[in-house]
């Protein structure tokens, strides 16, 4: 039996306020205890004591969204010299992204995978939920000590593609999962998936229990799209793409446009969810579906601020992802909590901000009770940050709202092995 306890400065459980001089008891890869660490070292005096001093001990980060085989496309932007950086509109952004994936070969896809996971272990993630739109690279994955979800992404608007695209999800779940991830599938957006077949897709995932999510109300041009049949989507996009515009126009929401086909489920996930209604968020608080933000991306895209405050008001779960690096600087998760403490300033504290990082994103994916929180029966998933110096306990939170407390991490323990020291 292998039983340690660790200590710290600072224990932040997520489950209840940080703990000051706090410990947590771990035995065979899993939390036995968490309490302060006079408690722990009182009713366990014979465990050996780890302890890191000034320190703070906490949940490892959640990526709720991300897409990891792109982690190399800036590298490939600038060998496209002809590409204009950044595009002029969300529509040519999309369309720069889908001439430059095309470039790329299979052995390009699986190196910008693999260096995006190794990115996400440098910056204290333990968790993520990567979008692949090629279900050939699921064995870049093995090896990696990260936990979450791959969700196949799909797009098709003609109805004759209804069949391919169920007997590719099918595939894509009948295939050998890599260790401490589940499969699933990701129907792209409103605007690149029919209403047809994304409700085809949401009967295909609900028969067999499988969750997915959605990029959703993420630019106004898809808004316009959905109601006007108007604006950069219907005008560049769908026209290079080989794809005409809803007529007559489907006059509908983003939201509705799920709602209708049945994507409004608590397991989904809504990616961005930007230019929502009130209406809108109302339902998407009842359904229970969980909102990734990406401010970052956002911001980088010109695509608009997210409405934070309805969602809190309407009880609306949150969680942070970087999306991909075709629409963002880094994968860390430490930027975008800083990004998220700017951009939303005075809407969300730093509190729900640093849960949004953690316990929310591993909640939203079923990982309640494995990570994302420390507490009795959790699997040994923790970060240890040692700066060079501390806050006050009332400013916690605030602190570790800052991009450079990744350079702050000395260990990252997942399932009970601190990967730094084994690097």
């Amino acid at each position: 039996m292998n039983e340690t306890l660790y200590a710290a400065a600072f224990v932040l459980p997520m489950t209840a306020a940080p703990i000051i001089d706090g410990a947590i008891h771990v035995r065979d890869g899993r939390i036995i205890a968490v309490g302060t660490r006079a408690t722990l070292c009182s009713a366990t005096p014979l465990v050996e004591l780890v302890d890191f001093g000034a320190a703070i001990l906490m949940p490892p980060l959640v990526n709720a969204h991300t897409h990891l085989e792109l982690t190399d496309f800036k590298k490939w932007r600038s060998a496209a010299t002809t590409e204009s950086i950044p595009p002029e509109d969300f529509a040519e952004w999309i369309l720069q992204v889908i001439r430059i994936k095309r470039e790329r070969s299979h052995d390009d896809f699986c190196t910008s995978l693999k260096n995006g996971l190794r990115e996400s272990l440098a910056s204290g993630v333990g968790v993520i939920v990567d979008i692949l739109s090629l279900p050939e690279l699921a064995d870049c994955y093995d090896g990696t000590p990260l936990l979450g979800r791959i969700d196949l992404e799909l797009i098709g608007r003609d109805p004759k593609f209804v069949q391919p695209l169920l007997k590719r999800a099918e595939k894509w779940l009948a295939g050998r999962t890599p260790d401490g991830f589940d499969r699933g599938l990701s129907p792209h957006a409103p605007y690149t998936v029919s209403a047809e077949i994304l409700s085809e897709i949401v009967n295909f995932a609900e028969a067999r229990r499988v969750a997915f999510s959605i990029h959703t109300a993420e630019s106004a041009a898809e808004v316009q799209l959905l109601q006007q049949s108007q604006g950069v989507l219907a005008e560049k996009l769908y026209p290079a793409v080989s794809w005409l515009p809803p007529d007559p126009p489907l006059q509908i929401t983003p939201v509705d446009y799920l709602h209708r086909s049945g994507a409004m489920r608590s397991s989904t996930l809504l990616i961005h969810a930007v230019h929502l209604t009130p209406d809108e968020i109302g339902r998407i608080g009842r359904t229970g579906s969980t909102v990734v933000l990406c401010p970052r991306s956002n911001e980088q895209l010109g695509t608009g601020v997210a409405p934070v405050e309805q969602f809190i008001c309407r009880g609306v779960r949150l969680a942070l992802g970087t999306d991909s690096l075709a629409s963002n600087d880094s994968l860390s998760i430490w930027a975008e909590m800083e990004a998220a403490q700017r951009i939303y300033a005075g809407l969300l504290s730093p509190a729900q901000i640093v849960a949004m990082a953690t316990i929310n994103g591993a909640d939203a994916i079923g990982l309640a009770g494995e990570i994302g929180a420390l507490q009795p029966g959790s699997g040994a998933h923790f970060l240890v940050l040692q700066p060079e110096t501390l806050p006050a306990a009332c400013d916690l939170a605030a602190f570790l709202c800052q991009s450079d407390r990744q350079q702050q991490i000395t260990h990252h323990f997942l399932h009970g092995i601190d990967l730094l020291f084994e690097a």
